[in-house]
């Protein structure tokens, strides 16, 4: 099922929303930013600038702390603290955070990787991955899907998962050693559409099809709007991919 995020503007700050589930799931909060403003740990700005940048994000969508890992294009999932500190807080090297926490902001960085959201709507569980080639085959769904089981008792059966705004099928051009290691044989370059991978890969994991939703956005195709990592040839910043619970739940 193919979803379209919706542009909004919340306190100045531009976003891209999944209405559909902030509507059937009142209190939660889900999307991802957009360009100019970077939000990459590694990139120009200064920690001060980045702190400030997140802190801004994180009260104007209601909640306390927001929380983001140093990733290293793996499969390790951190489940955060039950009482982050307010403000920033960083999780070491992580590509994928779970928690079920009120008022906690649950972040990874993109540039035309895939941000997954995986949510267990009774238990408000919670987890947002950072999935690039190397991620999903290092199984970074999985470990996401495990990380909520063990936080709370979480079944794939039970799991609402959105594909977020990423380089699309079209656009994401690999050479053969990445082809032949998704399965696919020949000796040229070739195209790999990384979210419909990972909507197969999650089905395999035991989620229901009809639970499962991609974004529409391409990053590359719209690079005026979104960080593409691919369209600047390397130099672009990046987004922040975002899921959590407002505090108060409203």
């Amino acid at each position: 099922m193919l979803i379209r995020e919706s542009p909004k503007s919340v306190d100045g700050t531009e976003l891209l929303v999944h209405v559909e589930w902030e509507t059937e799931f009142p209190g939660l909060v889900c999307g991802t930013t957009v360009a100019p403003t970077d939000y990459g740990l590694s990139g120009s700005a200064t920690t001060w600038e980045l702190t400030e940048r997140f802190d801004a994000l994180t009260r104007s969508l209601g909640c306390r702390a927001s929380i983001v890992g140093r990733q290293v294009h793996g499969e390790h999932v951190v489940v955060v603290d039950p009482s982050p500190p307010s403000g920033l807080c960083i999780a070491g090297d992580a590509d994928g955070l779970a928690s079920d926490r009120t008022g906690v902001l649950l972040t990874v960085t993109t540039a035309d990787c895939v941000p997954v959201y995986l949510l267990e709507p009774e238990s408000r569980a919670l987890a947002v991955l950072h999935a690039g080639w190397r991620g999903a085959l290092a199984g970074i769904v999985e470990q996401g899907i495990r990380a909520l089981g063990v936080l709370k008792g979480v079944v794939p059966n039970d799991l609402r998962v959105h594909l977020g705004p990423a380089i699309c099928g079209d656009c994401y051009e690999v050479g053969p050693d990445v082809l032949q290691r998704f399965g696919r044989s020949g000796t040229d370059h070739g195209k790999l559409d990384l979210r419909a991978w990972l909507t197969r890969d999650t089905v395999r994991l035991g989620v229901p099809a009809g639970a499962i939703s991609a974004s529409s956005w391409c990053t590359r195709c719209n690079a005026d709007l979104l960080h593409s990592h691919r369209a600047s040839r390397g130099t672009a910043g990046r987004m922040v991919a975002f899921l959590g619970w407002r505090a108060g739940g409203e």
